[in-house]
């Protein structure tokens, strides 16, 4: 029992540590990755995430990175586009400089090496972080011959949402749980919901599958579908969805990426024949669709500062030992 004491209490200290602000200590940082925002109207999903974030870690620098070269240039061209600034005026002024990971690394790292936690706006252990991954591994193994003039010795990379490969138990049904509201809202109605997954996620996943598993559990009064692009599965989500709640009736047709844009709008409910929502009218189905992506939801801006959390308590020991 001391012995779990002690650990503890050690380990509340390397938090403590690491979470002060101090003249010789430089602070901490936590980067935020998302894949891109183009749309001004489309940042919400990113911008309530790093506000969450920075009421969790106060005591630390925040950043922000997007991995996309396309929507940084546009950022950049906006910053000297006097009309733009001028409709959008309530626009976090940081977004016109955002960076990818290896700038804001290095912007934070100008007075020194520091404990740097990075987390992805993912939802899967898909292409996006697994790239994200082999920027962190790289940079983290960076060795100089004085071990103390390293750049980034202590670099800690936070999970997807659904953790990795196919899910994880726990991180699935906190995802699930997450999406409280919107499920509660579909059982007063007694809607269908159908969850449409990045089209650009370029993998199908099993973690999706998963996913809808753990919703049909939480959520057993309503029914659900995750809809993947050219998924491999016995039944078409719409036809899935039918075999649940047979037409007609009302369906809220709502994203399941994390950051909504262009593409994944289109996708949702484009003028397409094939878009999902076009597929549920044409089956009969009333369709309420909600563009939003999973970032706006306060309850699952959490969850990624949850896992932001565990990374720190994981890589904090050997801050402290360093």
């Amino acid at each position: 029992m001391s012995f779990i004491f002690l650990a503890a209490a050690a380990l509340a200290a390397v938090v403590l540590k690491a979470r002060s602000a101090s003249a010789d200590v430089p602070r901490p940082a936590v980067i935020l990755v998302a894949k891109g925002v183009s749309d001004p109207e489309d940042l919400e999903d990113v911008m309530t995430v790093l506000r969450s974030v920075k009421k969790a870690f106060p005591c630390y620098q925040e950043r922000l990175a997007f991995s996309s070269d396309p929507v940084r240039s546009l950022w950049r061209k906006r910053a000297h586009d006097t009309a733009f600034r001028e409709a959008y005026p309530g626009l976090d002024k940081r977004i016109y400089g955002v960076g990818n990971v290896i700038s804001a690394m290095a912007s934070i790292q100008e007075t020194g090496p520091r404990l740097t936690l990075v987390q992805g706006l993912h939802l899967i252990d898909g292409p996006d972080h697994y790239d994200l991954t082999s920027l962190v591994e790289s940079l983290r193994q960076i060795k100089t011959f004085d071990r103390a003039k390293a750049p980034f010795p202590w670099i800690g990379l936070g999970l997807p949402a659904l953790g990795l490969g196919d899910g994880q138990k726990d991180a699935l049904f906190r995802t699930a749980s997450a999406m409280s509201p919107l499920f509660g809202e579909a059982e007063t109605l007694n809607a269908g919901v159908m969850l449409a997954a990045d089209p650009e996620g370029g993998i199908n996943p099993p973690a999706y599958r998963s996913l809808e598993d753990a919703l049909r559990t939480t959520y057993p009064a309503v029914p659900v579908a995750v809809a993947v692009r050219d998924a491999i599965q016995p039944k078409g989500a719409v036809e899935s969805l039918a075999s649940m709640l047979p037409p007609p009736g009302q369906v809220i047709l709502a994203t399941l990426a994390p950051v909504s844009g262009q593409t994944v709008a289109a996708d949702l409910d484009g003028p397409q024949a094939d878009s999902w929502g076009n597929l549920l009218r044409s089956r009969g189905y009333a369709v309420d669709v909600r563009v939003r992506g999973l970032g706006s939801n306060a309850l699952f801006a959490d969850l990624i500062v949850e896992n932001v959390k565990r990374q720190e308590e994981a890589l904090s020991r050997r801050y402290m030992m360093d």
